[in-house]
């Protein structure tokens, strides 16, 4: 049986760091003495599932990021802890061993690990400051917590304040200086996720000051509403805007020296386009907007309208005699493996028609649909690994490849020969039109030709003769439990403009103007579109456009 190691020897509170010793001073105020005997009482059994259902959502959020933790600290004498905002302890990860060597200082759940009860611990201690942690060893004020080392950092709620607490416990000879930035990454993993579920958003800017930050989960986050308050954000959102952590008040202009109009009209013409954003303190950024999704009052986001048509492209076939022969001819080629192009401008649908596709006519049911960005492939041997990788994983599946023309000419050689080819159907999109890419010696027409490939093309929105019909169709499917009628005036108006970001842009446009024309209107009237956008439609030429009216 491992006998425990003694307890160090606790440090003169001279030696102590700031923080700790000021821990110190408020346990002695509190009466605390450092021989306290151990008061092990926990919640019990319906409390702790009371305390439990009460952080579900954190709990169910961070899990992956905890056991993630866990794996990469690697030391048998360790555990990972997550606590509540009053300081009790929810979960506890660790070995077995080590866990009940822990439960000998009441290290378990449904515990209170506050500094008036348990002294100065991290869990606590970074609960008092709300700041990162750190207690080794002799540095616990209660002399029977000296046979740990505890770093703890807090979690921010989206709103602002304290969620929770996350700690790593381990024996005292233990070295955790490797723990604490980990521990801190996780903790902001963890807020991107609870951000990413946060409800009453209206407009959320995603920025960095590096491009390349944005596609990680640890650039910052700021989520304002209709009125232009800021709601939610993360640390490093309220670090570059120096807004208090306990408290974030800030407005979009209080934070941002571009202009709302203009964020809004980001968020509608394209959320994945990054763009420049300039901080009212002069710092510039690189940002994404986007508009929030509605949800139902119980959190959940509403479903996508069902159309009379089951299927996924049937729902496409709206009356436009090209999307209609599109749908068409995928069904008539869904059981053959020849390669598919699928060309059309920027937002049209593309990569909703590969999902399509592959939801109505996968088999077996769980083929999957794996997606790459050629453009992103490195040069060399490492980009053919890349390509080869992703099309072993497609499996029986489809290996939906974006600007597939960007590939070197022998790799879609290869990627299209029906001689070799792999169980998985490759479905590319085009960067330019197939002529063009051809004539630019980038695309290699005669081996896509010999595999038996078809190309298949989706027009443009100003082009599309059932206009109408799709926008009362995206109307529908952003609103599926309130009917909302387009007015006849509304939809020429639409009609006019040019709609260069096509379907993707239209669908965003659509959901800002219904955010903002209030809960009991029943009707979309031209007089709801916003001024700024209502001016930029009656400047456009818009050539091309089909008017009916």
């Amino acid at each position: 049986m491992t006998q425990a190691p003694s307890p160090p020897v606790p440090p003169s509170p001279l030696s102590l760091p700031q923080t700790l010793a000021a821990s110190w001073e408020r346990c002695r105020g509190q009466g605390l003495r450092a021989d306290e005997p151990l008061d092990d009482t926990a919640l019990v059994r319906g409390e702790l599932a009371d305390r439990l259902a009460a952080n579900g959502r954190l709990m169910a959020l961070s899990r992956p990021m905890i056991e993630g933790l866990y794996r990469q600290i690697g030391s048998a004498s360790s555990t990972v802890i997550l606590a509540d905002r009053d300081g009790t302890i929810l979960s506890a990860l660790g070995q077995t061993e080590f866990l009940d060597r822990a439960s000998s200082v009441a290290l378990r759940p449904g515990v209170d690990w506050t500094e008036a009860r348990m002294g100065t611990n991290a869990i606590g201690t970074a609960l008092q400051t709300g700041a990162v942690t750190t207690v080794q060893g002799g540095q616990h004020y209660l002399e029977r917590n000296r046979i740990l080392t505890c770093v703890a950092t807090p979690i921010l709620a989206p709103a602002g304040g304290i969620l929770g607490i996350l700690d790593v416990s381990s024996d005292a000879r233990d070295d955790l200086s490797h723990a604490r930035a980990l521990l801190c990454t996780t903790a902001e993993l963890i807020e991107y996720r609870l951000l990413e579920y946060f409800d009453g958003g209206f407009l959320t800017l995603h920025f960095h000051t590096r491009h390349d930050a944005l596609a990680d989960a640890l650039h910052a986050v700021a989520v304002f509403d209709e009125s232009r308050r800021l709601v939610a954000s993360n640390r490093r959102a309220r670090a570059w805007l120096e807004l208090s952590a306990e408290r974030p008040s800030a407005t979009c202009e209080t934070c941002f020296a571009t202009s709302w109009s203009v964020l809004l009209d980001r968020a509608a013409q394209d959320a994945d386009a990054p763009f420049a954003l300039q901080g009212v303190l002069g710092r510039p950024f690189i940002a994404r907007a986007r508009l929030g999704r509605r949800r139902r009052s119980d959190g959940s986001e509403r479903p996508a309208a069902t159309a009379p048509d089951a299927s996924r492209l049937g729902a496409m076939v709206l009356g436009d005699a090209r999307i209609g022969e599109t749908v068409a001819t995928l069904r008539e080629c869904a059981a053959g493996n020849a390669p598919l192009l699928f060309e059309g401008e920027m937002g049209t649908g593309r990569a909703y028609l590969a999902r399509a596709f592959h939801a109505d006519h996968r088999a077996p049911p769980d083929a999957p649909l794996v997606g790459l960005d050629c453009g992103t492939l490195p040069p060399g041997t490492a980009g053919e690994e890349a390509l080869e990788l992703a099309w072993a994983r497609a499996g029986d599946g489809i290996l939906f490849l974006v600007d597939v023309d960007a590939l070197p000419i022998p790799l879609q050689a290869r990627l299209f020969d029906g001689r070799r080819r792999l169980p998985a159907r490759v479905v590319g999109v085009p960067r330019a039109p197939v002529a063009e890419a051809q004539r630019a010696g980038r695309f290699h027409a005669s081996a896509f030709e010999a595999g038996g490939g078809r190309i298949l093309s989706l027009p443009p929105v100003r082009e599309r003769t059932d206009f109408d019909a799709l926008v009362q169709q995206l109307v529908h499917d952003a609103m599926p439990e309130r009917p909302i009628h387009v007015a006849r005036e509304t939809l020429v108006l639409l009609r006019r403009h040019h709609w260069p970001g096509n379907v993707r842009e239209l669908r965003n446009q659509l959901r800002l103007i219904l955010a903002l024309i209030g809960d009991e209107a029943a009707q979309l009237s031209p007089e709801d579109i916003p001024p700024e956008f209502r001016d930029e439609i009656l400047s456009d030429s818009a050539p091309g456009v089909i008017d009916r009216a």
